[in-house]
């Protein structure tokens, strides 16, 4: 029997704190072993394979490593690379991993799926399609910073050899490196010598697992429910968005000043332009690049001046870098290699013309964008004093995540509503003291104002400055300090801030940022194609009215009849990760009202498979009709089963759904307390004495009643 076609995946491979930026561009079969892609990534970057590394999600930190390297590890956290696929840790384009090798210079790639691609002939080799900038040999150069010095020394063939690399300068003088040029044959002939295999296989969970009650979670290890109170529930996922179409994206970056004045200026470099050291152009030139693609229109200054006023202004100039409206675009066109130079001379880059297409176009924006997000993460760049950081203990991580959060909450902001400050500030200010809340939300307010100037730039957001905010916030900080003669803002009243609103090309571009930070940003609609196992994992993290879209979506893109069949089979099972999906499904299925569909959950009822019997039939309860087999217990039944999905993931995560499922659920719980303990289901005992647990301080005499049903289930298994 001939094996199905294994899909093709697109890669985009970044080295990451390099600029310009260093990437490649690989495709390769999906089920190639995480072990595989290190070799590929080897090979790309012209690594020698002689330091440890690890690959890493962004999202749950889960690392993949090295079994066989001599490092510890840590077996609730680390898995072997060489057992997972590359399918399973980026089944959805758009996902990003991270790869880090050699953890003494800490090399930093950023992998992501850029596209699936059919399945291939026969043919399993990995390929390079794409990539920019040359790769020396870089091992044990120190990291990004020790590479950069290097080009830079080898760009200046007049400046002497730095230590400690010296030798590897001069060499690369030697032999004529060039750091603009990438050899996209050579690298693709290289990796035509590497096999990428599939996995070894993964154990299947054993009899103990069940006898213990136990799951294989992500991280490959046993758990029972117990063990899993340390999991980290403060991820909440971010809400789906829906994006404009394409080309109403691309549209709206061509729009954008200084894309188009970037792209204008790598056009005006054919025949080549003299640079200065500094890599900028000529005073002369710039000043005649000013008027001949008539940047002079984007600086507020030189518009309102007569020509002859603005012709002796732009005489003055001394230097290109001096005016923003000429540095800006000039800036972005090296960064992005519009613009090349080499030699003190600027001349279009080799991948300007597909920069100026349509979707080179949104990869330029997207990735200027990116670039500005993480600089306003940077809190050197804020106007604030030392003390005050200091006093708000945000000079690191902790600062980076108040702006992330700031970032996050505008992309989650429906369309057309502006984000609502006031609430933001609200939600980080509860439960501090009065003084330090303050200063959280003088800090948020520098973050929002920081945000408003760099969006609009762009045309990211429509953005409405509030009222004049200086002196008032500075009355604050002299009340926070106890300084007499401060009485405004004594009454503790929100300070006015900007008002935000994210354009569409915006929502794309904080999308994109989300992604490349490691975040799920789902959209919706795109779950039209997923298998029922993906769709019910997913519609877990969803809000009602996108999990609707969602749901009509995904059956009417296959039909009520084979969508029946699909959901159903995604619910056999009684463990908790089944009674998740199970509790997912319910919503799906109450969709389905044709006769083909309800044909396929009345024998689903009737088929004594667990998981899928039970669910099929509460189905069709839901819609009046008691199948045969199936009588009052079944209500009991699924009323553990909602319960159990949850506690499998962390008692907090129980507490949680009961807190906001309480009206429908602790009715059920009060009504059937005193016979729950006489349901078959296997997690009845541990989801009665959870929910009593939890219930103590909001009823305490429920609390009891479930407490002594979950004696009896233990009495009666010792029976």
């Amino acid at each position: 029997m001939t094996a199905e076609p294994v899909q093709t995946y697109q890669l985009k491979i970044a080295l990451r704190d390099t600029s310009p930026p260093i990437w490649r561009r690989v495709t390769l079969p999906a089920d190639t072993s995480l072990g595989c892609l290190h070799d590929i990534i080897q090979v790309c970057f012209g690594w020698h394979d002689s330091h440890l590394h690890s690959f890493t999600e962004p999202s749950s930190g889960r690392q993949f490593v090295d079994f066989d390297a001599p490092l510890d590890r840590d077996p609730l956290r680390d898995a072997d690379e060489e057992s997972v696929t590359v399918a399973e840790v980026l089944p959805y384009e758009g996902g990003r991993l991270e790869y880090t090798y050699d953890f003494g210079d800490d090399w930093w790639h950023q992998i992501t799926l850029e596209k699936t691609l059919p399945p291939p002939t026969p043919d399993r080799r990995v390929r390079c399609t794409g990539g920019r900038r040359a790769m020396p040999c870089a091992e044990d150069t120190g990291g990004a910073w020790g590479l950069q010095a290097v080009l830079d020394a080898v760009a200046d063939p007049g400046a002497l050899a730095p230590e400690p690399w010296t030798d590897l300068v001069e060499t690369l003088r030697e032999e004529g490196f060039d750091a603009a040029r990438f050899d996209r044959d050579a690298l693709d002939r290289e990796l035509a010598g590497l096999d990428p295999q599939p996995p070894t296989a993964t154990p299947a969970p054993g009899p103990a697992e069940a006898a213990l009650g136990g799951r294989r979670c992500s991280c490959g290890e046993v758990h029972d429910g117990e063990d899993d109170d340390d999991l980290d529930m403060e991820s909440v996922p971010v809400r789906p968005v829906s994006l404009a179409p394409r080309a109403e994206l691309v549209a709206a970056a061509r729009q954008v000043p200084l894309i188009a004045c970037a792209l204008r200026l790598a056009h005006w470099c054919q025949g080549g332009r003299a640079v200065t050291s500094r890599d900028v152009l000529k005073p002369a030139l710039g000043r005649q690049a000013v008027q001949e693609l008539a940047l002079w229109t984007q600086d507020d200054e030189l518009s309102a001046l007569r020509p002859a006023e603005r012709d002796k202004r732009l005489a003055r100039l001394r230097s290109s870098g001096d005016l923003p409206c000429l540095d800006g675009p000039w800036r972005l066109a090296v960064y992005t290699d519009l613009v090349e130079i080499s030699a003190g001379t600027a001349r279009p880059g080799t991948d300007l013309h597909a920069a100026a297409g349509d979707e080179g176009v949104l990869e330029v924006w997207c990735q200027a964008l990116e670039d500005e997000l993480d600089a306003l993460n940077d809190l050197g760049n804020l106007d604030l004093p030392p003390w005050l950081l200091a006093a708000l203990g945000m000079q690191d991580e902790d600062g980076d995540g108040l702006a992330a959060v700031v970032l996050r909450a505008l992309y989650e902001v429906p369309d057309g509503e502006w984000l609502d400050t006031a609430l933001l500030v609200g939600a980080l200010r509860e439960g501090l003291p009065k003084q330090e809340a303050r200063l959280v939300e003088l800090f948020l307010l520098q973050i929002l104002d920081r945000a408003a100037l760099l969006l609009a730039e762009y045309q990211a957001a429509e953005v409405e400055p509030g009222p004049e905010t200086s002196r008032e916030r500075d009355h604050v900080l002299l009340d926070i300090l106890g300084i007499e003669g401060s009485t405004e803002n004594s009454d503790d009243a929100p300070l006015p801030g900007t008002r935000l609103r994210l354009t569409p090309l915006g929502r794309h571009g904080l999308r994109e940022y989300l992604l490349a930070e490691g975040v799920h940003a789902p959209l919706i609609g795109e779950l039209a194609d997923a298998d029922a196992p993906t769709l019910l994992d997913a519609l877990l993290d969803y809000d009602q009215d996108a999990a609707h879209s969602e749901i009509t979506g995904w059956i009417s893109h296959r039909g009520q009849g084979p969508a029946a069949v699909q959901l159903i089979d995604a619910c056999a099972g009684l463990e908790a990760d089944a009674a998740l999906r199970r509790l997912a499904a319910a919503p799906v299925l109450a969709e389905l009202d044709e006769p083909r569909a309800l044909a396929v959950l009345r024998k689903a009822a009737a088929s004594q498979v667990p998981g899928c019997a039970e669910t099929a039939a509460i189905a069709l309860v839901g819609r009046g009709e008691i199948p045969e087999g199936h009588g009052p217990e079944l209500q009991m039944w699924g009323l553990v089963d909602h319960l159990w999905g949850p506690l499998g993931v962390a008692d907090e995560a129980l507490a949680v759904f009961l807190e906001q499922e309480g009206d429908s659920v602790l009715p059920l719980l009060e009504q059937a307390a005193d016979d729950l303990w006489r349901c078959d289901h296997p997690a009845t005992g541990a989801v009665l004495d959870a929910a009593g647990r939890l219930l103590r301080a909001r009823d305490k005499a429920l609390a009891k009643r479930l407490r002594r049903s979950a004696t009896k289930v233990g009495s009666q298994r010792r029976g």
